[in-house]
């Protein structure tokens, strides 16, 4: 009997084991509003510039749902914030809204986010459950990307459009 519970366990083990989980590609964003300073730029309030942003790459699921770690989409993006901006890229979050608030698989958070940064470039990646490709709808979506600071200053979007056939 203890031979069965020990085979047991272990078969229970080692499937949960294989089970898939992805980590978000972003990290959060804190703002603090009360230890926020205005930086100036030659005299004037600086404005926080629209971001350069690319689309890297979209992934769509090929498996059914619960399957794999194949039934996940991805979208990899990447942001390029200008060095002659007076805010740091560190100090930049961003929003990510699908526009007419409509967001087909919950893809992006509702809450500004920062990406992992090199140079001055900031990448995300942001993963949905997607399905088999048979029951996928093609993604086209337009999402606008604010930038925001600490001090919760938003900037002026840039908006890009999100389109992949099924996969």
């Amino acid at each position: 009997m203890i031979y069965f519970l020990i085979i047991t366990a272990t078969l229970i083990l080692s499937v949960k084991a294989s089970a898939c989980s992805f980590a978000p590609g972003y990290f959060e964003f804190e703002a603090s509003p009360n230890d926020f300073e205005i930086k100036m730029d030659k005299g004037i309030i600086a404005l926080l510039p629209a971001p350069k942003v690319t689309i890297d790459k979209v992934v769509r699921g090929s498996a059914s749902p619960g399957s794999s770690c194949d039934d996940a989409g991805m979208i990899h993006l990447s942001i390029e914030w200008p060095k002659e901006s007076v805010y740091p890229i560190e100090e930049i979050g961003f929003y990510f809204q699908s526009e007419n608030g409509v967001d087909p698989d919950l893809i992006f958070p509702l809450d500004p986010v920062k990406g992992e940064i090199k140079d001055n470039t900031a990448k995300f990646f942001f993963v949905w459950l997607d399905g088999h490709p048979k029951h996928q709808k093609k993604l086209d979506f337009k999402v606008n990307i604010f930038a925001v600071n600490r001090g919760l200053q938003i900037g002026q979007p840039t908006t890009i459009t999100i389109k992949a056939g099924k996969g």
